[in-house]
């Protein structure tokens, strides 16, 4: 008999097995479909990791709801007040991926839906190609491969190490991204683009990177690393400052509280809608 809620067993157990089943077609040959509107691509990789991840949820969980990237939201029929609710990234950097790059992930997050917020409990990111593990459960901290994770300390920006992306910005709405990016370039030791948001975060959570900002990106980007920089001590916002919950929120500011203010200080004239 299942369980009433997940472990952090399954949880990472599932982001293993999604990992396992991408190297298989990690630098092979691969069907690449484009997605409209500019929206990047999808390979066979995300589809069969998803399928699996998913399968592997209904058969333990038939009573919780699923939100992935490829497939949109799948329901349950007995709904509560108090829903469960997984939200499942395949394969995040699926260009990286595509391109032999090995900078990509699996992100799974397990939480309740409460007032159409998102509360998460549970977080597993998963790097395939260097066997790591990242997990954070609330309360109860953060951790890469058993060992407590840290948020950077560092409070000096001019000092540190912050990350972003492009995600499908193109035309005008690259111009607020471009701005921001000389800015921080300018205020910060460097500036990172690795394309795959969910890494960057498991990143900053462990203190490779001090910050990370970007906008928009989709609940499935942002739900397992928010949840893994606030338990290892960061600070998680939107683009105004306030708190970030992955179902309405498409912009996403994470570092430790000083350089949180530096980064949003320095975004915020540039986004302001």
């Amino acid at each position: 008999m299942s369980s009433p809620l997940p472990t952090k067993a399954f949880i990472t157990h599932l982001a293993q097995q999604a990992g396992e089943i991408t190297l298989e077609y990690f630098t092979k040959q691969i069907k690449i479909i484009e997605k409209g509107n500019n929206q990047g691509i999808v390979t066979e990789a995300d589809l069969h990791s998803e399928n699996a991840i998913k399968a592997e949820i209904l058969k333990n969980f038939p009573f919780h709801s699923i939100l992935a990237e490829e497939s949109g939201m799948t329901e349950c029929e007995n709904k509560a007040d108090f829903d469960p609710l997984w939200i499942i990234d395949p394969l995040d950097g699926t260009t990286n991926f595509s391109k032999g790059n090995p900078y990509y992930c699996i992100s799974i997050a397990f939480g309740f839906i409460k007032n159409q917020r998102f509360q998460c409990q549970l977080a597993t990111i998963y790097h395939p190609t260097t066997k790591t593990v990242f997990f954070a459960e609330k309360g109860k901290g953060a951790f890469c491969n058993g060992q407590k994770m840290q948020i950077s300390l560092l409070e000096e920006l001019k000092m540190a190490s912050i990350c972003t992306g492009f995600s499908s910005n193109k035309g005008d709405a690259l111009s607020p991204l471009i701005n921001t990016i000389g800015e921080i370039q300018n205020s910060s030791l460097g500036l990172r683009v690795n394309g795959a948001a969910a890494l960057d975060l498991a990143h900053t959570a462990k203190g490779m990177f001090q910050g990370f900002y970007e906008t928009p990106l989709a609940p499935w980007d942002t739900a397992a690393g928010a949840l893994l920089i606030t338990e290892a001590g960061g600070k998680v916002t939107n683009f105004h400052s306030n708190d970030f919950c992955p179902l309405q929120d498409r912009g996403i500011i994470a570092a430790n509280t000083q350089l949180h203010a530096s980064i949003y200080h320095l975004i915020k004239k540039h986004y302001k809608n």
